[in-house]
């Protein structure tokens, strides 16, 4: 398993997250991202609007190569402009990263 963080622009956001939540998720939380990076730092990361989501989901590792194919297919997701995707694997979070997750995760359960 994997933690999926990604970096995207709100317009964007609902359909990455559903197109992610498609490959059977059983995790993903969307978090308001609106940042004071410089512009400088926006244009490393190749972000053009700071009006930002940051998505984060929990993947099998056999669906990340999946996921990162439709985000450059489906989202053009390798131009500039469109956002930042990574992974880490779980063991390699922190456990107040782990905490937080869970948390998340208890919370949405409690809701639904």
């Amino acid at each position: 398993m994997k933690l999926m963080i990604l970096i995207v622009p709100k317009k964007e956001s609902k359909r990455i997250a559903k197109m992610i939540g498609d490959n059977k998720i059983n995790f993903l939380t969307t978090v308001p991202a609106h940042g004071t990076a410089t512009t400088e730092m926006l244009e490393y990361l190749s972000l053009g609007d700071i009006d930002t989501d940051l998505l984060l989901s929990i993947v099998d590792d056999a669906d990340v190569t999946n996921i990162f194919e439709t985000l450059e297919h489906s989202f053009d997701f390798i131009k500039r402009g469109k956002g930042v995707a990574f992974t880490v694997e779980i063991n390699a979070l922190t456990k107040l990263g782990y905490q937080f997750l869970y948390q998340q995760t208890e919370t949405k359960g409690a809701l639904e």
